[in-house]
C-alpha cells in the first residue's frame, strides 16, 4: 500500500474514533438524563408505563444525538477574508491553531473577527478569558461588528456568547457578567476542561458546530511546571478535535524559551504567525495541509480588520 493511501486509511480511522468519541459521550450524557427522569418519578410517587418510558428515552436520545449535519470536510471561515484565501477557504474543521506573533501585531484582529464572525452567522462562541478582562473583549468585537457593547451583552443573554473568565479573580474582582462562568485559578486546569466541555455540551446540542478563542496560552506558561501544561495541553486540544469545532489560541512571541513554542506548536493542527521587519508586517501559515503559500506575507493594517499583499503558490510577489 503507497504511503498516500495508508494517510488516507488513517485519516479515515480518526475520524470514525471521533465519531466513536461523540457517540459514546451522548449515550453517557443521555444515561445520567435518564437516571435523573426515573429518580423523579420514584421520589413523586408517580407510575410510568413502559411505553410512555420508551417514548422519552427516545425522543431524548433523538434530541441529544442527532446534532445538525455537519458536511465533511468543512472548512469555518476565520473572518478575515484574505486569511481564508490563504487557507483555500479557511480552518478545517477540528482543528486548533495558535496565532503567534509579538505585540500590536494583526494577531489580535484575526482573533476578534474570528469570533466576529461566528455571532454575524449566530453559531456560538466561547471566550476563554486569561489574561485579559472580558469587558476590554467585548468592547474589541463590538467596534469589529460596528455594534455597541449592549449588542454583546444580548448574545450573552442567547447563549450565543460563553465567557469562561479567569481573569477577574486574578486581580480579585468578581465577573462582570451573569453569564460567565468564573473560575477561581489560572492553575485549576480541572475547573477549565469541565467549564469548556459543559459549554460545548450545551451547543452542540442544537448547534452543528462552534468557535472558541483563548486569550492567551501567553497567561499558563509561567504558571505551570513544563509537563503539567503540556499534559493540560494534550488533552485539551485533543478533546477539542473530537467534536465540532475550530479553536484559535493567541500566544505572545518573545517572553520564553524557544522551547516553550515548539511544544505548543506540537499540540497544535496549525499555527498562523506574525511579524515585524523593517518596519512591515507579515504573516504565513503553518502546518496546514494545503494552503496557497508558505512563504510570508506581507499584511497592510486597517482599523478593525487587514488586507494582505499578493501571494501565489511558490512564492511573494
Amino acid at each position: 500500500m503507497e504511503a498516500n493511501e495508508v494517510t488516507k486509511k488513517l485519516v479515515e480511522a480518526e475520524k470514525v474514533l471521533r465519531d466513536l468519541e461523540r457517540v459514546m459521550t451522548d449515550a453517557s450524557r443521555v444515561k445520567k438524563e435518564m437516571e435523573t427522569y426515573l429518580k423523579g418519578i420514584a421520589e413523586s410517587g408517580k407510575t410510568v408505563n413502559q411505553e410512555q418510558l420508551s417514548a422519552m428515552a427516545a425522543q431524548t436520545l433523538q434530541a441529544t444525538v442527532q446534532r445538525p449535519p455537519v458536511e465533511p470536510g468543512k472548512k469555518i471561515g476565520t473572518g478575515v477574508s484574505k486569511i481564508d484565501e490563504l487557507l483555500l477557504g479557511g480552518v478545517p474543521l477540528h482543528s486548533n491553531v495558535v496565532l503567534f506573533g509579538p505585540p500590536f501585531t494583526a494577531k489580535e484582529i484575526l482573533a476578534y473577527n474570528f469570533i466576529s464572525k461566528s455571532l454575524s452567522e449566530n453559531i456560538p462562541a466561547v471566550i476563554i478569558a486569561a489574561d485579559k478582562d472580558m469587558r476590554i473583549i467585548k468592547t474589541e468585537m463590538a467596534r469589529m461588528m460596528n455594534l455597541g457593547n449592549d449588542a454583546l451583552d444580548d448574545f450573552e443573554k442567547k447563549g450565543l456568547l460563553k465567557f469562561i473568565d479567569i481573569y477577574s479573580r486574578t486581580v480579585q474582582l468578581n465577573t462582570p457578567s451573569p453569564y460567565a462562568t468564573q473560575i477561581d485559578s489560572i492553575t485549576n486546569l480541572s475547573s477549565i476542561i469541565k467549564a469548556v466541555d459543559t459549554a460545548e455540551e450545551q451547543i452542540l446540542q442544537t448547534y452543528p458546530y462552534y468557535r472558541l478563542l483563548f486569550v492567551s496560552l501567553t497567561a499558563f506558561v509561567p504558571q505551570l511546571d513544563e509537563k503539567v501544561f503540556l499534559r493540560f495541553g494534550q488533552q485539551f486540544t485533543q478533546k477539542r478535535r473530537s467534536t465540532n469545532n475550530v479553536s484559535f489560541y493567541l500566544l505572545e512571541e518573545g517572553l520564553f524559551e524557544q522551547r516553550v513554542y515548539e511544544t505548543i506548536s506540537y499540540i497544535m493542527d496549525g499555527s498562523v504567525e506574525f511579524k515585524n521587519t523593517n518596519s512591515k508586517q507579515y504573516v504565513r501559515a503553518v502546518g496546514f495541509n494545503r494552503v496557497r503559500t508558505r512563504e510570508w506575507v506581507e499584511v497592510y493594517q486597517s482599523h478593525n480588520n487587514f488586507d494582505l499583499g499578493s501571494f501565489s503558490l511558490e512564492r511573494v510577489r
